[in-house]
Order: C-alpha cells, then structure tokens, then sequence
C-alpha cells in the first residue's frame, strides 16, 4: 500500500513541476481543519460535515446563541441592522471616519445578505445533504467545501461582534 504521506510529496513535486499553484490543506482555518483525522481517513463527507458542524458550534459558543438551530443562527447573526437583545450579530470593525472601513460598511448590508444566504445555502446544502446521504465526496469535492468554510471562519474572525445593551445597562 502505498503510503499518504508519498502521496503528498508526489503531488507537490508535480505541482512545482507544472507551476500550478499549490494548496495546502494544512493552512486552512484551525475550526475547520479540526476534522482533519476524518479527512486523513479518507472520509471527506464526514470531515466537511464535521467541518461545517465546527463552525457553528465555534461562533453559537462565541455568541451565547445555544437557542437556535444553525440555519436560524447564520440568518439572525448575519442580518444587516442592529442587534437585538441575546441576538448579537457580525460588523466590520474600525472608525466609521476611515475611507476603508466606510466602503466596508458600506457594502456590509449587501455583503450581510450574501454571507446570510451563503451561510444559509451552505448549511442546507452541504451540512443537511452530508448528514441525510451516503454518498462519498471526490476529495477535491471535499477539499472546495472545506475551503468555502475556510474563508467564512476567516471572514468572520475579522468582524467586531455587536451586542445590545440590556434595559438599565451601562
């Protein structure tokens, strides 16, 4: 049986040959890459189930949000305006004097709702289909899954969270 780990090294040799760019699957997200023992077992399905799963349980810790399920989640978090109580949700940080963090802003609202569906459309697609099928993944089916959350848990460690005050709070 030929080992993983030559496997690796033949692909990177071919890679460096052909001047394709590489993609290590090591520099993904550290939520994301913690289903790295389903992935080194050849278990892609699982692993970007348990990748996706990571995420939302990681930010549903963060934000004190165990009352809703994952979908509801992303919508509520991901929603443009302001938070509501117990529903704290995701903001560009900075100054609002600053040019860049006014065109980031600015296009929040429209970013906001392309996460929400994104984060939405990704849970029911890939989440709900991972966990309701049997159906194996190509691991570079696997791997684009695991880098579209990859991207959003990077995403998502740049925003400021947002909290409403509670009434008579400081």
């Amino acid at each position: 049986m030929v080992s993983r780990h030559w496997i690796a090294i033949d692909e990177a040799e071919a890679v460096s040959e052909s001047m394709i760019p590489g993609f290590a699957s090591s520099g993904l997200h550290g939520v994301i890459w913690a289903a790295a023992a389903h992935w080194t077992a050849r278990q892609y399905r699982v692993g970007v189930r348990e990748a996706s799963e990571a995420l939302t349980v990681h930010w549903k810790g963060r934000l004190g949000r165990d009352d809703v399920s994952g979908t509801l989640f992303w919508q509520q978090t991901l929603s443009a305006g302001e938070p509501e109580i117990g529903k704290p949700r995701f903001a560009w940080p900075g100054s609002a004097e600053g040019e860049t963090v006014k065109c980031m802003r600015g296009g929040l609202a429209p970013l906001a709702g392309a996460l929400d569906s994104s984060a939405t459309g990704l849970n029911l697609t890939v989440w709900n289909v991972a966990t309701h099928t049997r159906d194996e993944l190509t691991e570079q089916e696997g791997m684009e899954r695991f880098a579209v959350y990859s991207y959003f848990a990077r995403l998502f460690d740049r925003c400021e969270i947002r909290r409403a005050e509670e009434p008579g709070g400081a």
